[in-house]
């Protein structure tokens, strides 16, 4: 009986309690991992502080700074709750979660959108702040909400599929927003894109040289070492750094500028309290909804890039519903906590792996630390100086923009790329919601241009190079091949829309014109029909513009003597065909089941045409046929004696399968059918047709020869005759006349060998 992971750590306890040596060993092993999880967790708890540090200067900075504690607050909190709920439950371990840099520069947005009506109604600074926190909590109820659908759904595969130049856009976008707060934060001052270099005080140069400094040297240290310890010890050192400095110089002081000003102490903030003390204005917050559910759809595509990249880094694949149903969760339990949005976070988890995070625990270290400096309200905004906090916001724009416009995998293809470009700025001008929708309505236009492109005729063929499954006389077969050019199969593939119906339209015309052309030499074209048999099993879908090529190909086929055969259309397909002028079931053209089907009838049209008198022999001359394979009229007299004439009913059983092959029957009339039983027996269609044989062909030859069993049933389809030669009577042949024995075999290999030079033939052409 195998023994559970539980049952063997029980008997390792119990193993260590009778024997001290093992039991001292066994916790120092455990004590080594707890110590080392814990180091792992601590230095990616700092990551996570400087982030909720940098992102509360700016999202509270102006006339919101009074909420800068309760800001900082939320965040810490929001960071604390998702980063030990996903560290738990995620299928990544070790991971840690906290805010996004994407959804930080929509909170941006949306807190810009909330602040504005109540400070323009007169409402002060700590009262618009409490919107905007109240604003927060929605955003992240609602995108927990969305993520949680998501993965319980099983919808993770779709987002997937959403462009990357939407993606590329609205990261690139993010970096630049975080990148320009950062320059507000230091400047205090909202920087116009028209006037970024005149928005800079010259008492705040010093400041903002530092800042830009700082991002340019971790940026540079990251890149270069590739090291993810980098940011955590740039952002301790240049701290402490610029400390000492600002201490040396006097300026430690809040009216210095040099820290952020106002309440910066940690502030709970509960929203079910706030809601209950405070009467708020809840058409403020119905006019943010666009805002608010902006903010989702990015958390949406930066968790799936967050789950991408670390399945990248890991070389191992995550459970993305999974991931979405779990921060869903985290995020729907921190709102009421008054915790703002956070996920999954990349360089979080991946600085776990940096620094020996071995399980699940160095994520809840993590938590836990951030939990601690919650808990014990330490005033960080300030110990932190503005150029350290806004430097951090610059580094983060400058990797996200650097992503963009280096390693971005659309460089590949130049269109994607400028279309990533162009809606970054429509975000960046406009807004991410007109960003966003204009990057989707482009996106979709240029994947309808490129699939436009597509050939949807994926292959053209003649019956001259490929013939359907109906065995035929020699002679029907050199007459399909000499006027094989007349018959023209297409193979028509993917979603026939409106980029790509009229060029099909096209397509096939031009083809049949320049056969045609072929055929005459450039003459008047030929009143004899042409046919084109359109297969479509391999279509997936056509729109209304399809239909109306169709219609002007049925059009177009009525006056220039083509005949038309719509093969594979399924009853979705079918439906969407209206009923045109010839296209019933008794019209000039016709629909079938298969392109088997079609290629066959279109075959029998072009012999019934050829079936006047001196171009064919008719079905009473199959005597003469016969001679005149074997000899001549004397060598057929000879060979009637060995046949036995058999006429069969429609339906009648020739072969059974699995019986003795003991016969070589000849068919002289009517057509047989070879049939395979299927393996997903259908009430209504327990045998699937493989092949069928007209008159003057011979059938069981095979078997025969080689002693096997018959592989097939063979069945007549309506009224047929054959010759049949049996083992015995073909035994007395070959003893009692050698000679025509031998011209019989001649006769079948003959026969076998025209079967197999055509079969190359259509292999080499379908190849």
């Amino acid at each position: 009986m195998a023994i559970t992971s539980k049952r063997l750590l029980d008997l390792k306890i119990r193993l260590a309690a009778l024997h001290p040596e093992l039991r001292k060993r066994w916790l120092a092993d455990h004590g080594v991992a707890l110590a080392q999880n814990a180091v792992s967790g601590f230095i990616a708890s700092l990551l996570s502080i400087a982030y909720c540090l940098s992102f509360s200067a700016l999202l509270f900075q102006g006339a919101l700074a009074p909420g800068l504690g309760a800001g900082l607050w939320a965040l810490l909190v929001g960071t604390a709750v998702a980063g030990l709920y996903v560290s738990l439950t995620t299928s990544l371990p070790p991971a840690e979660a906290g805010p996004d840099n994407p959804a930080v520069a929509v909170l941006t947005v949306l807190a810009g959108t909330v602040a504005g009506p109540v400070l323009a109604a007169g409402g002060d600074g700590k009262l618009a702040a409490d919107y905007v926190l109240i604003a927060f909590s929605l955003a992240t109820l609602v995108t927990g909400a969305v993520l949680y659908a998501l993965g319980r759904l099983k919808l993770g595969q779709y987002v997937r599929f959403i462009p990357y130049p939407v993606i590329g856009g609205f990261l690139a976008a993010s970096g630049f927003l975080l990148a320009k707060g950062g320059f507000e934060v230091m400047t205090g001052a909202d920087l116009a894109l028209d006037k970024l270099a005149a928005a800079v005080p010259r008492d705040r140069l010093p400041m903002v040289s530092l800042g830009v400094a700082f991002a340019i040297v971790v940026y540079a240290f990251r890149a270069r070492t590739g090291s993810m310890y980098v940011l955590p010890v740039a952002f301790i050192a240049g701290s402490l750094v610029l400390d000492l400095m600002l201490w040396w110089l006097g300026l430690m002081g809040e009216d210095s500028g040099w820290f952020i000003t106002g309440a910066s102490r940690l502030e709970p903030w509960m929203p079910l309290r706030t809601l209950a003390e405070n009467h708020f204005d809840w058409s403020i917050f119905f006019g943010a909804a666009i805002e608010i559910a902006v903010a989702a759809g990015v958390t949406v595509i930066a968790l799936l890039l967050d789950v991408t990249g670390l399945e990248v880094a890991r070389t191992r694949s995550g459970d993305l519903d999974w991931e979405f149903r779990t921060n869903g969760m985290a995020n729907m339990i921190a709102a009421p906590l008054g915790g703002v949005m956070g996920n999954l976070s990349l360089n979080g988890s991946r600085l776990l792996d940096a620094t020996g995070g071995l399980a699940r625990i160095s994520g809840v270290f993590a938590s836990l630390v951030v939990a601690a400096i919650v808990l014990t309200g330490i005033d960080l905004p300030g110990i932190v100086p503005k150029p350290v906090l806004a430097g951090l916001l610059i580094y983060l724009g400058l990797v996200v923009l650097a992503e963009m416009a280096l390693r971005s995998p659309a460089h590949g293809a130049w269109k994607d790329f400028v279309l990533a470009l162009a809606i970054m700025f429509a975000i960046i001008t406009e807004g991410y919601l007109l960003g966003v929708v204009f990057g989707f309505i482009a996106a979709c236009l240029m994947f309808a241009v490129s699939y436009s492109r597509v050939e949807v005729i994926r292959r053209h063929l003649t019956r001259s190079v490929i013939a359907s499954t109906t065995e035929r006389a020699r002679s029907d077969q050199h007459l399909l091949k000499e006027e094989g050019e007349r018959i023209h199969v297409f193979w028509l593939s993917g979603y026939i829309f409106f980029g790509s119906s009229n060029r099909l339209f096209e397509s096939i015309r031009d083809a049949m014109e320049r056969a045609s052309d072929l055929e005459t030499g450039g003459a008047a074209k030929s009143n004899a029909r042409r046919f084109a048999v359109l297969d479509f099993s391999n279509v997936s879908g056509f729109d209304s513009a399809a239909v109306l090529s169709l219609i002007k190909l049925c059009n177009h086929a009525a006056g220039h003597c083509i005949v038309l055969a719509f093969a594979g259309l399924d009853t979705r397909l079918s439906a969407a065909l209206p009923q045109v002028e010839g296209l019933a079931a008794d019209g000039e053209h016709r629909t079938f089941s298969s392109r088997d089907a079609a290629l066959a009838w279109c075959e029998e049209q072009l012999l019934d045409e050829a079936s006047q008198p001196g171009k064919l022999e008719q079905a009473a001359d199959i005597e003469a046929w016969l001679a005149a394979e074997i000899g001549g009229q004397d060598e057929m007299a000879r060979l009637a004696r060995y046949l036995v004439r058999r006429d069969l009913a429609g339906g009648e059983v020739l072969y059974e399968q699995g019986t003795a092959s003991d016969t070589i029957d000849l068919v002289i009339r009517g057509k047989i059918a070879v049939l395979l039983a299927r393996d997903d027996v259908d009430a209504g269609e327990p045998w699937l047709v493989v092949r069928r044989m007209s008159m003057r062909t011979v059938v069981g030859e095979m078997g025969f020869f080689r002693g096997t069993a018959r592989a097939a049933r063979v069945a007549a389809e309506g009224p047929t005759s054959v010759f049949t030669l049996n083992r015995e009577a073909f035994e007395r042949l070959k003893a009692e006349d050698e000679a025509l024995a031998r011209a019989f075999l001649e006769f079948i290999v003959r026969t076998l060998s025209d079967r197999l030079a055509f079969a190359n033939q259509g292999i080499s052409a379908l190849s």
